[in-house]
């Protein structure tokens, strides 16, 4: 048996916690938090609870080691904002610890604003030698998305010939009842995004559009979603998909992210862009030095405490076009399920359970040692079929619409 540590038990956390503990691969249980509070709480609700609780700096390396030493920790699942991925990862690579996390930093291509230090590219260029060194498996941004779509992407190209385009479509027509403004998931991470530069596949090269005009247009999802209108928005699947070698030599030319936003929540980001209050950069004000997504966003409720609240349904799936045997052949791999019922029946949000699933999944893979891959990997290097077997079976419904076009 082995054991798990989860790093940052917060709504997400709580998930893969809870997951995990359904497994009876894992031994013990690690909750490592700065703040234990909702660690606590998951530990005296869980009958005979396979939890310890443990307060844990994520941003001291060397404690870390000790730390992942002394536990004998062989998976760390790392649910912490991005800034902290450095720190996990060489722990982990020091330690001997398999590593899982949900988020990288928002990508920017190196030398043409900054350089992202926390961003896919950099992590795998950082740290995948000493990976492969260790036999470890490094599995970046395996949450929902990126995570699952980029697993459904891979799938889908399994099944093709050739590909054109892959394009990331998350949906949500979520009602939040008793707040006037609340975010579903992270609203630090979500303005952030919404303010960053959208970079994205077109053409078969890396290119780049300004914020909330870039790539808009209608798409229909199904039922009971139907017609939205989507945005290009900066994420991590939306660059590596369609620069992933394999796909690339299947003729992918074409790769995007596109979310879905209520007309409030569009006007809202761009009003802190505007004011420039969606950065993580510090500033003064009379003295003092704080971030400004912080302040734009700390009197929003904590998505953690919006389950009973919110009613509406969520879609977040992966299109891929190509061709089989000279037939036009279109894949929509997706999840979808009801904020509600999810809530009543797992005892968290939707947003939650869908990100917390997938590297819970992944762990138990990785233990039991069904997941052969090593080194430091986005999740469209592994291969999809056991975990889009496993996906529906952990409570993650997966769906998959085919389209064929033949000419007679």
């Amino acid at each position: 048996m082995a054991n798990a540590m989860v790093m940052g038990i917060g709504g997400v956390g709580s998930v893969i916690g809870k997951q995990l503990h359904d497994y009876d691969c894992f031994e013990r249980i690690i909750l490592a938090d700065i703040d234990t509070v909702f660690a606590q709480k998951l530990h005296s609700q869980t009958k005979r609870s396979r939890f310890e609780v443990q307060q844990v700096n994520a941003m001291d390396t060397p404690a870390l080691v000790a730390f992942m030493k002394e536990k004998k920790i062989d998976v760390t699942l790392n649910a912490c904002p991005c800034q902290v991925n450095h720190s996990v990862l060489e722990a982990c690579a020091t330690a001997g610890s398999h590593y899982i996390d949900m988020a990288a930093d928002i990508y920017s291509p190196p030398g043409l604003k900054r350089p992202g230090k926390n961003s896919f590219e950099a992590e795998i260029e950082s740290f995948n030698d000493a990976f492969l060194d260790k036999n470890l498996l490094g599995l970046l941004c395996m949450g929902m998305d990126p995570g699952a779509v980029n697993v459904f992407a891979r799938w889908a190209m399994d099944r093709l010939d050739t590909a054109s385009s892959i394009r990331v479509l998350d949906a949500d027509n979520a009602e939040v009842k008793g707040y006037r403004f609340a975010v579903l998931f992270n609203p630090e991470t979500l303005f952030e995004e919404l303010g960053a530069v959208p970079y994205y596949v077109k053409d078969g090269r890396l290119s780049s559009g300004k914020p909330l005009e870039t790539e808009v247009d209608w798409v229909r999802f199904p039922e009971p979603i139907g017609l939205m209108k989507t945005y290009g928005v900066a994420h991590e699947e939306g660059v590596s998909l369609g620069l992933y070698p394999p796909f690339v030599e299947k003729g992918v030319k074409y790769s995007v992210f596109k979310y879905t936003l209520s007309d409030k929540v569009y006007h809202l980001a761009k009003s802190l862009a505007l004011l420039d209050l969606d950065t993580w950069k510090k500033v003064k004000v009379d003295g003092v030095e704080v971030a400004p997504v912080r302040v734009a966003t700390a009197n929003l409720p904590k998505p953690a405490q919006l389950g009973p609240t919110v009613d509406g349904y969520s879609c977040v799936g992966t299109e891929v076009r190509g061709t089989k045997d000279r037939k036009r052949v279109e894949y929509f791999v997706y999840t979808m399920d009801s904020h509600r019922e999810t809530y009543e029946r797992e005892g968290y949000s939707l947003t939650e359970v869908q990100t917390g699933i997938p590297p819970a999944l992944a762990a138990r893979l990785i233990v039991t040692g069904r997941i052969k891959e090593r080194g430091v990997r986005m999740p469209e290097s592994l291969d999809p079929e056991l975990l889009m077997e496993n996906f529906s079976k952990a409570g993650l419904p997966i769906f998959v619409e085919k389209r064929e076009v033949e000419r007679m």
